[in-house]
C-alpha cells in the first residue's frame, strides 16, 4: 500500500508540472525525475514534447507509465505486465479531481526569489495547496527556458518532485502513443463483476 501511495504521489507531482496553468509547453527534453511522497523516494524518467508528456516510474520492481496528451485532452495509463492501457479524458473537472493544484493556484503564486536548479536559472515561488482538507505550503521553481516547473517541494519536505539530468533535444513521437499490440481496458477495469 505504501509503495502504491508513493507511486501515486509521483504521478500526481510529475503531472502537476505539465498541468501548471498558463505556461508555454514548447520545450522538448528528457530528464530523470525524482519524486518524494508517502515516506518514499521514487526514481523515474520524463519525456516532454510540447503538449505531450510521458512519465515512467519504478516502484516495487514494476514500471508505471503515464502518457499525457494535452493536445488530445487524454491520459493513457500503460500497464506493461498486462500489455494493456487505460484511457481517461483530461477534462477541467478531471484535472481538479486528480490534482490538488488548480488554475487559481497560478493567481496565488508569490515570487520569493531566484535560484539555479540543476543548471537552470529558475524563479522561485510559493503557493498553498489543499491536501486531504489541509492547507500545505508548496515551493515551486519554474525555469523560463523550459516554460515549466523543474522542482516542487512542500515546506515540511514530505512531498517533492525534481527534474535532474535535463537533456534538451528531439524526442520520438512514438513515446507518446500506447504501444502497439496493447489492448485498451474498459473502466472500471479493476471492479469485480457481480454474478
Amino acid at each position: 500500500m505504501q509503495v502504491y501511495q508513493g507511486r501515486l504521489w509521483g504521478v500526481a507531482l510529475g503531472t502537476l508540472c505539465v498541468l501548471w496553468p498558463s505556461l508555454v509547453l514548447g520545450a522538448e527534453f528528457t530528464a530523470t525525475m525524482l519524486t518524494r511522497g508517502g515516506g518514499m523516494e521514487i526514481p523515474g524518467k520524463v519525456f516532454v514534447k510540447g503538449e505531450k508528456v510521458r512519465n515512467e516510474f519504478q516502484a516495487a520492481s514494476q514500471t508505471g507509465i503515464q502518457i499525457m496528451r494535452l493536445d488530445k485532452k487524454l491520459v493513457w495509463v500503460i500497464m506493461p505486465k498486462q500489455k494493456a492501457y487505460l484511457e481517461m479524458p483530461l477534462t477541467q473537472e478531471a484535472q481538479q479531481k486528480m490534482f490538488p493544484l488548480t488554475e487559481n493556484q497560478k493567481a496565488n503564486l508569490k515570487k520569493i526569489g531566484a535560484e539555479t536548479v540543476n543548471g537552470y536559472a529558475c524563479d522561485k515561488y510559493e503557493t498553498t495547496m489543499s491536501l486531504q482538507g489541509k492547507a500545505m505550503k508548496l515551493f515551486v521553481w519554474i525555469a523560463p527556458d523550459l516554460g515549466m516547473p523543474v522542482k516542487m517541494a512542500s515546506q515540511d519536505g514530505s512531498l517533492g518532485m525534481e527534474y535532474k539530468d535535463i537533456q534538451k533535444g528531439a524526442v520520438a513521437d512514438s513515446l507518446f502513443e500506447p504501444p502497439q499490440g496493447y489492448h485498451k481496458l474498459k473502466m472500471p477495469f479493476a471492479m469485480p463483476q457481480s454474478h
